[in-house]
């Protein structure tokens, strides 16, 4: 497997893992409130788990649509798609710490 590919790969299970995990932690707390409106409403309506996975499949769909306008071959969206979710989801789940730290 190629090295970029491994890292993206893992940057994207530990960002879902830490996101869901802080997600969690936020919700058990008190009245957390899911700072994605796409994400409120799929949490809402379908549970946090399967919420959060489809959350995340939007997501690398919304990453994706830029690359497949600029017209990058399959491994090149394959390794934004999953890096940029894990990123994403990285972001969410430090803004998630900082609400449960009550700074927001």
């Amino acid at each position: 497997m190629d090295a970029r590919l491994l890292a993206c790969a893992t940057l994207f299970c530990v960002g879902i893992v830490a996101d869901m995990a802080t997600t969690y932690a936020a919700l058990t707390a008190g009245p957390y409130v899911e700072a994605s409106p796409v994400g409120r409403r799929l949490i809402t309506r379908f549970g946090l788990v399967p919420g959060m996975v489809l959350t995340k499949l939007v997501g690398m769909a919304v990453v994706a649509v830029p690359v497949a306008v600029a017209r990058f071959d399959r491994r090149t969206a394959l390794l934004v798609m999953l890096g940029g979710v894990g990123l994403l989801s990285l972001a969410a789940a430090g803004h998630n710490l900082l609400v449960l730290a009550g700074v927001f």
